[in-house]
């Protein structure tokens, strides 16, 4: 009896995690609806963000958007610390070993040559680094929808506007994800 039990649990176990492997983050592939948000405003802020970050800005003045929280307390902390940590970002992108995500996110090219290219302590580090960055984004995000009131369903909105704007800030040779999911070099 205790036998059926494991070997059920171990099934079911199995068919989860093979399952899972082939189902995407249902919050990262949200489609863009501009309709339910300032656009324009959304669009503008998310240049002037992405302008600080890669300047390293921690003390931006974001000027007036008016329909968005740009004075929250955790939009600002996100934004210090991604501006905290813009040099060390840039020089992963610039390594192509990196690339920004459609979602918004940025990720590691996990391939052979990565792992010629460094050692352990350097794919833990940018482990790290590319953790804390998407953290903050996320907090960026969210906190954008809800403290500006927006609908749960602007978040795709959100994810995209800031996604083009910091595709317009990378410097040639740096990496990106298309829309069909290929990745680029600008």
């Amino acid at each position: 009896m205790m036998q059926k039990r494991f070997t059920l649990a171990a099934f079911s176990l199995m068919f989860l995690l093979v399952g899972c492997a082939h189902i995407g983050n249902p919050f990262t592939t949200l489609r863009p609806d501009y309709s339910i948000v300032p656009e324009d405003e959304l669009r503008a802020f998310a240049k002037v963000v992405e302008q600080f970050v890669l300047q390293g800005e921690r003390e931006p003045q974001l000027g007036e958007f008016p329909s968005i929280a740009s004075d929250n307390e955790d939009v600002l902390q996100a934004i210090r610390t991604r501006a905290a940590r813009s040099e060390l970002l840039q020089e992963l992108l610039d390594t192509g070993f990196a690339y920004e995500q459609k979602s918004g996110t940025i990720s590691i090219i996990r391939s052979k040559a990565y792992k010629r290219a460094s050692d352990k302590s350097t794919r833990d580090q940018n482990a790290l680094l590319v953790m804390g960055e998407n953290a903050n984004r996320w907090t960026l995000y969210e906190t954008l929808v809800k403290a500006s009131g927006w609908k749960p369903g602007s978040l795709g909105a959100v994810q995209h506007a800031f996604f083009e704007a910091r595709c317009e800030l990378l410097s040639s040779g740096q990496r990106y994800e298309t829309p069909d999911g290929t990745i680029v070099t600008k």
